[in-house]
């Protein structure tokens, strides 16, 4: 099929032919509109109106008229024939879709009554636009529904856009009622700034007139009349008369009020700095009782004994200095030998004591540290004594409670009748429930100890449960307490 080459304002009321690279196909149409920013707008045979630009590798292809020329301007006729033809087919394909798209506009219908319902909850505050809103909505027209192209037709690919359209819809419902959310607290916070604002600058006027108030009062001199009485005292001041005197008598007793409250805070700074040196001292004073806990008491002296050591020790001293300083006894010529003797004697006796001082104090030392562990393990023995005597006393309950006879007094299996065991059973039992610290007895010698306790008769071949425990006491509770 022939082109012509016509652009622009010219080529309006033109059959052209568009490629769609998606589907592969040219489809016919005819140019309604031109403009420089946005191309072609093409009304196309299958009723799809759209913008289109003159680029790409497949550019539009204008089509000549059937049987006249073209200057300038399109005939009439084909252009009546044209839309007739066009609407014919918008006509066909509307009877064939009529179905469907009384299901979509049912859908719409729901669609439309549920984002209602969401902006009557969203925006309750506000029901002057939303009664605008719905009326909007009544008074604008219904769009009407165009009839899809030809690649639509087909069952498939209707199915795969109305899924891929739901999906569209319910994103933008969903960013909808974001975005209805947000407006909806972005109008609450601004209510609250206001709010805010008027408080604040209530407050602003308020501390305007307070200053202008100062100021006038730094101006004018105070008329405080002071009177030297032959006593020194100063004379009260008169009772104000007008108003200003009394406006002037509040803002003196603000001005004094507001240098109180400003020393009343520096005390309780200065309180609450004492407060914490305070707790400071308490922790250290806490952490100083828990180091002297640990020590023991036997290692513990007071001022008064240090002050008695330091004594006996100064007493000593000034002994030691007064033999020193005592006139020396004068040696004969022949003991010079005996005297050089005692002095490596004293010398190695001396060396001797210092090595046994050193040995004694490390062992003084080792002994504190033993003492010491010693103390720890006392500590950790405590709870451990105190668990014993309470595990002991639960046993104790338990074997009171003779829950153990019991249960295996009925395994035994009792009869039902009189509630007794046969005498081999419960002698059999009795083996089994021998202590660990006791030897284990035969039949014969539970025998010969039950008899002599009493407990069993020459012909007695049953027991009751009464029976069963005394006949167990009596031959482990009795060996135990001989033991």
């Amino acid at each position: 099929m022939a082109t012509i080459a016509m652009r622009g304002v010219e080529a309006v009321r033109c059959r052209v032919q568009v490629y769609w690279e998606g589907e592969d196909e040219w489809f016919e149409g005819v140019v309604d509109s031109y403009s420089d920013e946005k191309g072609y707008y093409i009304k196309y045979e299958d009723g799809e109106e759209q913008w289109e630009l003159d680029v790409g590798e497949h550019p539009i292809k204008f089509l000549p008229e059937l049987g006249s020329g073209r200057s300038g301007n399109n005939s009439v006729g084909d252009g009546e024939n044209h839309e007739e033809n066009d609407e014919s087919d918008t006509e066909n394909y509307e009877e064939e879709q009529e179905e469907e798209y009384e299901d979509d506009s049912e859908h719409e219908e729901q669609d439309e009554q549920v984002d209602l319902a969401e902006e009557e909850e969203v925006s309750g505050p506000i029901p002057e636009k939303r009664e605008t809103l719905i009326a909007d909505r009544a008074i604008q027209p219904q769009k009407v529904v165009k009839p899809a192209r030809a690649f639509m037709r087909t069952s498939a690919a209707f199915f795969r856009d109305e899924e891929t359209l739901r999906e569209m819809q319910m994103d933008l419902r969903q960013d909808k009622k974001t975005l209805l959310t947000q407006v909806h607290v972005l109008s609450m916070q601004l209510v609250e700034k206001e709010q805010v604002s008027a408080a604040l600058k209530s407050e602003l006027q308020h501390l305007k007139t307070s200053s202008a108030l100062v100021n006038a009062m730094r101006q004018i001199p105070k008329a405080v009349t002071l009177s030297s009485s032959p006593s020194g005292s100063i004379r009260e001041q008169s009772r104000p008369k007008t108003a200003v005197e009394w406006g002037e008598r509040v803002l003196d007793q603000k001005l004094e009020n507001q240098s109180l409250a400003e020393e009343l805070l520096a005390l309780k700074a200065a309180v609450q700095d004492k407060q914490l040196s305070v707790q400071r001292k308490q922790k250290c004073r806490d952490e100083m009782g828990t180091k002297l806990a640990r020590i023991p008491r036997r290692h513990l002296c007071t001022l008064v004994d240090l002050q008695v050591e330091i004594s006996r020790l100064l007493e000593e001293k000034r002994s030691l200095e007064c033999k020193s300083d005592s006139p020396s006894v004068r040696k004969q010529p022949g003991q010079l030998g005996g005297m050089e003797v005692n002095t490596s004697t004293k010398a190695a006796l001396q060396n001797e004591l210092t090595s046994l001082e050193i040995t004694t104090e490390k062992y003084k030392e080792e002994l504190r540290q033993w003492e010491l562990k010693l103390d720890c393990e006392k500590a950790r023995l405590a709870p451990l004594e105190a668990h014993l005597v309470s595990l002991q006393q639960d046993l104790r309950r338990y074997e009171d409670s003779q829950v153990l006879l019991r249960s295996v007094f009925i395994r035994l299996g009792p009869d039902s009748r009189d509630g007794c065991v046969p005498l081999e059973a419960a002698l059999t039992a009795f083996q089994t429930l021998t202590p660990l610290d006791q030897e284990s007895l035969n039949m014969e010698e539970m025998l010969i100890r039950l008899k002599e306790g009493g407990l069993l008769d020459s012909e007695q071949q049953r027991f009751s449960f009464a029976q069963f425990v005394e006949a167990f006491n009596c031959l482990f509770k009795l060996g135990e307490g001989a033991k």
